[in-house]
């Protein structure tokens, strides 16, 4: 009996499944919070809003509005007036109160060129319109659950010696949850009081944010006119 069990099992041995067989390895969390994210701004084609934030004493009040994939104008009022529009080809910024239009060079390579754009109108955009910019490699991720949330992600990125940046998703629309920043052995946090949701593109987008550091408020945005995927003609983006 001992060599019949042998000879099965080697029998067995020699015989090993079909790659079509074996279970395919699931997709890693990483890879499922990115693609989340990408569908998003695949529904999420454009926005409008009316931006009100305060930081200390300080406050600021302006509009924003974006169409994909790298259309952007914002027009500040508050603490003082100026607007910044780039077409999809040419940036330009408006002085007021004489209102001069001025072109912005962007003569840089491609890369550097999407980077400038994005950091350029980041101060318009509150957190949780448009996806986090992550790195290609670097990002741990592990699933959490939290009230406002039964399945989210928070995903990890290092930007910087002594730098860490945790953002929470809401899965699998990728809603913007929350951002904790480390640095200098201090933590912000970041944080969505209130959203608006739309049913129909299944997404939720914030409309009051709070930041803090520990038990100090550092500021608050109140996003208000919220208009999601409106038709924004090409001759917006281009004031005159």
């Amino acid at each position: 009996m001992k060599k019949l069990a042998l000879a099965v099992g080697l029998i067995s041995a020699g015989c090993p499944k079909s790659p079509a067989e074996a279970p395919a390895p699931p997709p890693s969390l990483v890879a499922t919070a990115k693609r989340a994210l990408a569908e998003r701004e695949r529904r999420l084609t454009s926005f409008k809003l009316v931006v009100d934030s305060t930081e200390g004493e300080q406050r600021a009040h302006h509009e924003f509005a974006f169409k994909s994939p790298n259309k952007s104008r914002g027009h500040m009022t508050v603490p003082q007036e100026v607007e910044l529009a780039f077409d999809g080809a040419r940036l330009v910024r408006v002085l007021y109160p004489a209102k001069v239009v001025e072109v912005v060079p962007l003569d840089l390579p491609p890369a550097q060129r999407a980077y400038f754009l994005a950091s350029t109108f980041m101060p318009f955009a509150p957190e949780g319109y448009r996806a986090p910019l992550l790195p290609l490699s670097g990002v741990e991720a592990k699933q959490v659950s939290r009230p406002d949330a039964a399945e989210a992600v928070e995903l990890t990125v290092r930007p910087g010696d002594g730098v860490t940046v945790r953002y929470v998703l809401r899965l699998p629309s990728g809603d913007f949850l929350e951002k904790r920043t480390v640095a200098e052995g201090k933590e912000r946090v970041l944080k969505v009081l209130e959203e608006h949701c739309e049913a129909a593109l299944g997404v939720c987008v914030p409309t009051k944010l709070v930041e803090t550091m520990g038990e100090v408020v550092l500021g608050t945005t109140s996003v208000s006119d919220v208009e999601l995927n409106p038709a924004l003609p090409q001759e917006f983006f281009s004031p005159r």
